[in-house]
């Protein structure tokens, strides 16, 4: 504590502790006896004027930054401060000064903000559309809005008994509450134009990859909260209390918040337009995934929580509702362009972006939907080309098509793991596959020709006949594969037909790989479609194994005798 603060607290400790003796009023106004002027008239000395002279003036001092003292009043001064307003206001028998002393604090915190504070913002606004003239603004008006927090909350401390009493008892607004208000009132409304345009300004040079203050930022936008809070409470106890109630946010979405997402939207629909002239869709959607992940971190860094779903909407609209279609159907990298290419990483960004949106996803499985059309359609068509071929030789159309089925299995294995791995099961991605395949599988190559649900049957036989080499893995995989693909042929009663006859070669000539792998297949698919599509099938296996059985027998009584 500096010297003069000293002394000034020895004084106040002096003045306060004589009132205390004495037991005597202390009034807005005391003739002061021992001070006489030239003219022989007594020079009133105001017990006001002791706390405004050594307080309030005092903290305004430091706060201007004409003094430096970290500590103004010191404890012992604090205390006679406190102890001088209350004495004023509590005496017994004496006059009841709190009215004045809540008046007189009003008007202290108004002065100083219609007389030093407003002035210098009203020059600082006519720069305000520059860049360094917009941010300096908003350095003096967080300043400002920092000084004011400070004093307000000093004004309450050495006036809080006026809060407890006179406040209470008359049911009007605290100090704290009436000092928000002021600052709402005086320095707020006239400067909110352009606060905010200046605001919106530096979130964009942000967003330009400029150097800007985070932290001044959200010093200056965490005013609009507290300043919808003050303008309708008035029971405001401490700043303190006051940063930490339920914000009302009335005036941050009518004077930030609305005018924020509209310059956001202009913002984003111009970037969008350039990215898109210069860009593929890979490039674009990388970009597309950067802008929104800044977006979400500037509201963590600076903006009210609340802004976060309504800034990323308005971003996605202009990011990527409103590109999706050419996005999804650019020739240098479209989704049919990343599907052929197994480019998963950009399929994934690109389901995960367009997943943010409403109906994002439907363009993106129709899409999905016709390429594996596309590649089911190809491998028909190449086996058209191989049965033409056939009848140009003079060869008829062959059921034993290996390669048909072997292309099939491996378009659908590698389709379903794009479902799994990349669009997360999504359930309109797996309708999309299955969809695509009922189409491929329930479209035959020529009329009168072998289908492919014979083509199928016949490529089952010849993996359960031995005449594919798997081990037992292998095996139990490519089943799984057979099955599903069995589930997307309309027909099923045809497949079962024809199955049941190979079945019974398969067992007449004792070329099943193994019974076990027999039952496994019938076992699938029993669970798929009801005991019923199986029952006949069971019925040759057990006959099959009564059969064997009673030659085992047979063979056991004639080895014996």
């Amino acid at each position: 504590m500096s010297q003069l603060a000293r002394e000034r607290e020895n004084i106040l400790l002096h003045y306060a502790t004589e009132k205390s003796r004495e037991t005597a009023e202390i009034p807005l106004e005391e003739v002061d006896p021992d001070s006489v002027c030239i003219f022989s008239l007594s020079i009133v000395v105001q017990g006001w004027e002791k706390i405004r002279t050594n307080g309030i003036k005092v903290l305004l001092d430091v706060l201007g930054g004409d003094a430096t003292e970290a500590q103004p009043f010191g404890n012992k001064g604090y205390v006679s401060l406190y102890t001088i307003s209350y004495r004023m206001c509590s005496n017994a028998g004496s006059c009841d000064h709190s009215k004045s002393l809540y008046d007189r604090s009003i008007l202290e915190m108004e002065t100083v903000l219609r007389d030093r504070v407003l002035p210098e913002l009203q020059d600082l606004k006519k720069t305000s559309t520059t860049a360094k003239g917009g941010e300096h603004l908003l350095l003096r008006f967080s300043h400002h809005w920092t000084n004011h927090k400070i004093f307000v909350k000093w004004m309450q401390q050495l006036f809080r008994h006026l809060d407890n009493g006179y406040v209470a008892n008359s049911s009007i607004a605290t100090l704290t509450s009436v000092g928000l208000s002021l600052f709402h009132d005086i320095v707020f409304t006239p400067l909110k134009r352009e606060v905010r345009n200046s605001l919106v300004d530096i979130i964009e040079r942000d967003r330009d990859d400029k150097c800007v203050d985070p932290d001044l930022v959200r010093d200056c936008v965490s005013v609009y909260p507290t300043m919808g809070l003050c303008s309708k409470v008035t029971s405001l106890k401490t700043i303190q209390a006051a940063m930490l109630v339920q914000p009302d946010l009335h005036i941050y979405e009518t004077e930030f918040e609305n005018y924020f997402l509209e310059r956001t939207s202009s913002y984003y629909a111009r970037q969008s337009r350039q990215w898109l002239e210069v860009s593929s869709t890979p490039a674009y959607l990388k970009k597309a995934e950067t802008a929104l992940d800044s977006e979400s971190r500037r509201v963590h860094c600076y903006l009210h929580s609340s802004s976060e779903s309504k800034l990323l909407s308005v971003c996605e609209i202009e990011i990527l509702q409103a590109h999706k279609s050419t996005l999804i159907d650019q020739d240098n990298g479209g989704m049919t362009v990343l599907l052929g290419k197994d480019q998963g990483d950009d399929l994934k960004r690109m389901f995960n972006l367009f997943r943010r949106i409403p109906q994002g996803l439907l363009p993106m499985t129709s899409t999905f939907k016709n390429f594996v059309l596309q590649k089911g359609s190809d491998i028909l068509r190449e086996r058209k080309n191989r049965l033409d071929n056939s009848r140009m030789e003079g060869k008829k159309g062959v059921i034993d098509d290996p390669m048909t089925v072997e292309s099939l299995l491996t378009l659908h294995r590698k389709m379903k793991t794009v479902v799994v791995d990349i669009f997360g099961r999504d359930n309109t991605f797996q309708r999309a596959l299955k969809e695509a395949l009922q189409d491929v599988l329930n479209t035959d190559t020529l009329e009168n020709d072998v289908s492919n649900v014979q083509i199928l049957v016949t490529y089952t036989d010849r993996i359960l006949g031995g005449k594919a080499k798997l081990g037992e893995e292998d095996l139990e995989r490519v089943l799984d594969e057979l099955l599903e693909l069995f589930l997307f042929i309309s027909d099923k009663d045809l497949y079962s037909e024809l199955y049941r006859e190979q079945l019974a070669k398969r067992l007449l000539s004792q070329k099943c790989v193994s019974l076990h792998a027999e039952k496994s297949m019938i076992v699938r698919m029993k669970t798929q479609q009801g005991a019923p599509f199986t029952t006949k099938l069971e019925g040759m296996i057990n006959d099959f194994n009564v059969g064997k059985l009673a030659c085992e027998d047979l063979n056991l009584t004639m080895t014996y005798r």
